[in-house]
C-alpha cells in the first residue's frame, strides 16, 4: 500500500528484460559493480510541494528514461515537513533519490544512507560531503531575469523597470534579481527593487501589512512601470497590492511573473503573463547523473543554468493604449520644461489635446493630474538643491520653477512635514531617504 500524497510512475506489469541502460556497469565502460538487482530501480523525487514546475521536471525525467530504454518506478514526493524524508526512506526504501529541498534534517536523513543521491541545489545551502554517491547540480536562476529584462526593453516606453523579490530573499530570487537588474541597467534603464526589507513577511497576519507596503512601494515608481516578479505567487500579490494603489494593470503598472503555472495565471484578473521554465531539461539532466551513480561512476558537482522555454503573454502585459503613449509624451515634456514655470495649460497646448482628456489620462495610468505631475518634479529638483547646495530659499524657489517662495514653503511643508531649513538639516545628517 502506498503511502498517501505520493504520485507513482510505473505498473506492476512482469518485469522486462534488462533495458540497455540498466546494464551492468563494466559493459558500459565504468567500473565493476555487482549484478543489477532483478527489478526495477525505485527513485524517490523529491521536492518542497508537487507544483507545476515540479510536474515539469518529472515528466523530463520519464522522457529520459524513454530515450535510453531505461525503467524506474518512481516515488513523487512532497516535502512539506522537515521530517518527511525520513518517513519516506524507511516507508519507499528507494534504491536512489533526487532532491530539491534544503534543510538540515533532509540532509542528515540522507547521510545515514549509502545509496546514490542527486541533490538539485538552489540556494546558497551547501549538503554536507557524503561517501562517493552524493552529486550536486548547482541550479542557475538568471536566464529568466535576462529574458524578462529584454521583453520590457524591447516593448519600450517604460519609464522605470523593478524586481519584486520572493520572501525571506532566497537565493535563486537573488540570481534571478540580479540578472534583470544588470540587464535593464546595461541598456540604460531605470532599475528599483523591493526586497523582503521593505516589507512584512515573518507571519501570516502580516499579509495586510505586506500588501500595504507593496502598494505605497508602487505608488512611487515612475510610470509606466515594468514589474517583474519572482513568482508567479508573487506577480498575483503585485496585482492585488496595485488594486489597493489604485494603478491600472497593465496601463500603469505591467506585471510579469514565472512558472506559469495555470492557476496562479489565469485565475486573477487580468490573467498573469509569465515566464515558463524549462523545467524538463532539469529532469532529465538530474535522471542523467543518477544513473551515472547506478553505473557506478564518481559523484560530481556541476552548475546548470533552468533556461527559459517560452513567454506566455497574457493580459496583465497587454502593450500599452495609444492614452499611455500619450502620458508618456506629456511626462518626459514636464520633466524637461516644469523648472521654466510652465503649468497645465502648456503641457495641454503641447500635447494637443483636451485638458479634460489629458487629465483623465494622466488619471487612469498615472494616478495623479498633470498639475500634480508637474509640483511633483519641481519638488523632486527642491530637494536636490537642498541637499546639494548652500543656496538661498528664495533662489531654489526661483531655479524649480515656483513663482512664490511662500506657496512654495506650503507645499514643501505638506509633502514632507518638515520645513525646507529643517529638511535640509536632516538630509545632511542622512536622516532622510534618498530619491526613489
Amino acid at each position: 500500500m502506498r503511502a498517501p500524497g505520493r504520485t507513482t510512475t510505473g505498473d506492476a506489469a512482469p518485469e522486462p528484460p534488462m533495458a540497455r541502460g540498466n546494464a551492468p556497469a563494466a559493459a558500459r565502460g565504468a567500473a565493476p559493480q555487482p549484478p543489477a538487482p532483478s527489478r526495477r530501480p525505485r527513485v524517490l523525487v523529491a521536492t518542497w510541494f508537487l507544483s507545476e514546475p515540479s510536474r515539469r521536471m518529472l515528466d523530463g525525467i520519464r522522457a529520459f528514461l524513454r530515450e535510453h530504454g531505461l525503467e524506474w518506478e518512481i516515488e513523487a514526493l512532497a516535502l512539506l515537513q522537515t521530517d518527511t524524508m525520513r518517513l519516506a526512506l524507511e516507508f519507499e526504501q528507494p534504491d536512489g533519490v533526487i532532491v530539491s529541498f534544503e534543510a538540515q534534517q533532509v540532509f542528515d536523513s540522507l547521510a545515514a544512507t549509502a545509496m546514490p543521491v542527486v541533490f538539485l541545489r538552489f540556494g546558497a545551502i551547501d549538503p554536507p560531503h557524503r561517501r562517493q554517491r552524493l552529486s550536486v547540480l548547482r541550479l542557475g536562476f538568471g536566464d529568466a531575469g535576462r529574458v524578462a529584462a529584454h521583453h520590457f526593453l524591447d516593448r519600450g516606453g517604460f519609464r522605470s523597470y523593478a524586481f519584486v523579490e520572493a520572501t525571506r530573499d532566497p537565493a535563486w530570487s537573488l540570481d534571478r534579481g540580479r540578472a534583470f537588474q544588470e540587464a535593464v541597467e546595461h541598456a540604460g534603464g531605470d532599475f528599483r527593487r523591493f526586497s523582503a526589507a521593505d516589507g512584512v513577511y515573518h507571519a501570516a497576519i502580516a499579509h495586510r501589512r505586506e500588501l500595504t507596503d507593496l502598494a505605497a512601494w508602487l505608488r512611487m515608481l515612475p510610470r509606466p512601470a515594468a514589474v517583474f516578479a519572482a513568482t508567479d505567487e508573487r506577480a498575483r500579490e503585485v496585482i492585488l497590492a496595485c488594486r489597493e494603489a489604485g494603478l491600472d494593470v497593465p496601463r500603469a503598472i505591467s506585471v510579469l511573473g514565472v512558472n506559469n503555472d495555470d492557476f496562479s495565471c489565469r485565475h486573477i484578473i487580468p490573467n498573469l503573463s509569465s515566464l515558463e521554465l524549462d523545467n524538463a531539461a532539469l529532469g532529465r539532466v538530474a535522471a542523467e547523473e543518477l544513473q551515472r551513480l547506478f553505473d557506478g561512476c564518481r559523484a560530481r558537482r556541476s552548475n546548470f543554468t533552468i533556461p527559459v522555454r517560452r513567454l506566455v503573454a497574457r493580459a496583465s502585459t497587454a502593450p500599452a493604449s495609444p492614452g499611455g503613449a500619450l502620458v508618456r509624451r506629456a511626462l518626459d515634456f514636464i520633466d524637461t520644461r516644469a523648472l521654466d514655470g510652465i503649468g497645465a495649460a502648456d503641457v495641454v497646448r503641447e500635447m494637443g489635446v483636451s485638458r479634460s482628456l489629458l487629465d483623465l489620462r494622466f488619471r487612469q495610468l498615472d494616478g495623479r493630474s498633470v498639475l500634480e505631475a508637474i509640483l511633483d518634479r519641481r519638488l523632486r529638483e527642491v530637494r536636490r538643491l537642498l541637499r546639494e547646495t548652500d543656496d538661498s530659499i528664495e533662489s531654489i524657489c526661483s531655479a524649480a520653477g515656483f513663482g512664490d517662495p511662500a506657496g512654495l514653503r506650503r507645499h514643501f511643508k505638506r509633502r514632507h512635514g518638515l520645513s525646507m531649513r529643517q529638511w535640509r538639516v536632516a538630509a545632511r545628517k542622512g536622516e532622510v531617504a534618498g530619491e526613489r
